[in-house]
């Protein structure tokens, strides 16, 4: 339809360009407004062209939620679980034994962060840090935190959570209507790696991205806010690229995180130097860490008509899990694979998180 609007513009526009009735300025007027027309019929051709390749919106619902901020009907949720075994309580571990590192943070009232930039002493990667800190924060001293860390996409910024996603805000109006317990999250930058994330994987001789993620963005919160320590207090959520991250993490360093979230990725590496390597193919694939099954819980979650995530993705993934790890798939029945799918689907997310995390 979209080719067709597009080349019928252009063919009338050629029809009737001569054949304008009145004075040189009804003319030029008529000729400015069919040249219009054609650039924006172009323009919507391009678009869709783009749209249908990359999948960024399925519905003219999902297109004005974007633009809106607002939510859109995804026709409701499914979910299932395979594997698991009764893990029982966690005791919480100690609170981040500081001291201060950090002196000066930039605030974003509207999107309820804080963004700091550091170099990480383990790393020496210099990235950016963006943390939600919840209701009641400042007001309680004593009170300690569970963590979400959250990953973004590439290309991608940390800012993208608070922003696209709104998480920031969701999250608040969650906790204050006591739907959720306080969370605090904390998005660091991922493309630290001449832009790109190597699969959040330390490749040697380049550099670094687990390390600075699992250690030294980890360091950073202990030394700042008031988090606690141990693994079943820590989570993590990435969506895309970051979504492989997010499961990596827990079934790679179970002492570090017992709870991870996958928004529209997939879980097979596709590094090439990561692919050609197997000790580092084995020791930080998805695919490679389930034989070990950690007891960890993960939620793989994407939209159901997501070409590039399909939820085919999910059940290949499941049919390899082994208990004790436990993997719950959440999708929903339209959506594509775009931030306003995502921002959608946060409120189940954040609430299932909430019934995981201690």
């Amino acid at each position: 339809m979209a080719v067709f609007l597009a080349v019928l513009a252009f063919a009338g526009c050629m029809a009737v360009w001569n054949r304008i009735p009145g004075p040189g300025v009804v003319r030029h007027i008529g000729h400015a407004g069919m040249i219009l027309l054609c650039q924006v019929t172009a323009l919507a051709l391009v678009g869709l062209l783009i749209n249908n390749a990359r999948g960024f919106y399925g519905t003219w619902s999902e297109v004005s939620a974007d633009f809106l901020g607002t939510s859109f009907d995804d026709g409701g949720g499914q979910e299932s679980s395979v594997g698991g075994a009764g893990g029982g309580h966690h005791r919480s571990g100690l609170v981040g034994p500081g001291p201060l590192t950090q002196k000066h943070f930039k605030t974003d009232q509207g999107r309820k962060s804080l963004e700091a930039r550091f170099t990480g002493p383990a790393s020496h990667v210099t990235g950016r840090a963006v943390i939600y800190l919840p209701p009641g924060y400042k007001r309680d001293s004593r009170a300690s935190y569970p963590v979400v860390q959250l990953f973004g996409g590439t290309p991608g910024e940390p800012t993208t959570w608070y922003g696209d996603l709104n998480v920031g805000n969701q999250i608040d109006q969650l906790i204050n209507a006591r739907k959720v317990k306080p969370f605090i999250l904390v998005s660091a930058s991922i493309n630290v790696a001449g832009g790109k994330p190597n699969e959040c994987t330390d490749i040697p001789g380049q550099t670094p991205v687990a390390t600075w993620l699992t250690k030294d963005v980890r360091d950073f919160m202990y030394q700042n806010f008031r988090v606690k320590t141990d693994a079943a207090s820590w989570a993590t959520m990435g969506y895309s690229e970051g979504a492989y991250c997010a499961v990596k993490f827990p079934l790679q360093h179970p002492n570090l995180y017992r709870t991870g979230v996958g928004i529209a990725g997939t879980y097979e590496s596709t590094d090439p130097v990561i692919r050609h390597n197997a000790k580092l193919l084995k020791a930080n694939a998805p695919y490679e860490l389930l034989p070990k099954a950690p007891a960890v819980r993960l939620l793989l979650a994407t939209g159901g008509r997501d070409p590039e995530a399909p939820p085919s993705e999910i059940d290949k993934f499941m049919g390899h899990v082994r208990p004790p790890t436990a993997v719950t798939k959440y999708t929903t029945k339209i959506g594509e694979h775009g931030t306003v799918v995502w921002r959608n689907m946060l409120p189940f997310i954040l609430g299932w998180l909430n019934k995981q995390v201690s």
